[in-house]
């Protein structure tokens, strides 16, 4: 039987960068323990226009164990912010508020992203890491990125209620990512409710799980979080990179 066939869990940590390595790390031990034995990591490659994550060789060393162990790793933005404001009072919803001016990738030129992401392939690259999936923060992206995408070499991109396959053809796939935000304590208390409601409706073919640093940091949130995967893993969902995925 093919892969696809079987029920999939993708489980993917975001807003990877050498200053999220502490968090991160703890979460994919657990993940272990609980059973996912591989995951999809989403690197920042200069988080917040800081250094790049290559002038850091803990940083580096512990992805190339996890690429060992059958990690996969995603380039997830480029600076993780934008400096422009969005205009109209919808789009600054989503870039000001919704994802608190990281929404880089929202509606950035053509020439500009081109340059980004040939620049985060490059120091992929110079680690021998693959760069076959992007993952825009925040899931927003202009519309025009997934062919840009498609062109500069990448086979997938993911929003919020789906995957999309971008290369040898494109083909889109339903399916909503459990997700949490712990900025603040009405938000941890709205996705709590938010993914209790998902779960009665979510995908039964692929079931996605989007962890971010600081969400195993409150108790009511983990919990949620394992009671999902367990879940899953019950279910006898297999763990799969996307990549393994979207090549099945």
């Amino acid at each position: 039987m093919k892969e696809k066939e079987w029920p999939s869990l993708i489980v993917s940590l975001h807003d990877l960068h050498p200053g999220s390595l502490a968090l991160v790390a703890r979460q994919r031990e657990e993940l272990r323990q609980w059973g996912v034995k591989e995951a999809s990591l989403l690197i920042i490659p200069a988080y917040h226009q800081g250094p790049a994550f290559d002038e850091n060789l803990e940083f580096c060393r512990w992805i190339d164990l996890q690429r060992k162990e059958g990690d996969e790793t995603v380039v997830h933005g480029y600076f993780h912010s934008r400096d422009q404001r969005a205009k109209g009072w919808r789009n600054r919803f989503w870039t000001e508020i919704y994802t608190r001016r990281e929404a880089e990738f929202f509606d950035l030129p053509q020439d500009i992203a081109r340059e980004r992401l040939r620049s985060a392939r490059e120091l992929f690259a110079g680690q021998g890491w693959a760069t076959e999936g992007f993952v825009a923060p925040g899931w927003l992206l202009d519309p025009c990125l997934p062919q840009l995408l498609a062109r500069e070499g990448f086979r997938y991109t993911t929003r919020i209620n789906g995957i999309l396959s971008l290369r040898p053809e494109e083909r889109w796939t339903d399916a909503r990512t459990y997700c949490w935000s712990t900025r603040a304590g009405w938000r941890r208390a709205t996705s709590l409710a938010w993914n209790r409601l998902l779960s009665l409706r979510a995908s039964r073919s692929v079931v996605r799980v989007s962890l971010h640093p600081s969400d195993f940091t409150y108790r009511p949130i983990r919990t949620q979080i394992e009671w999902v995967i367990k879940q899953a893993l019950d279910r006898q969902c297999r763990p799969l990179t996307y990549l393994r995925y979207v090549s099945s």
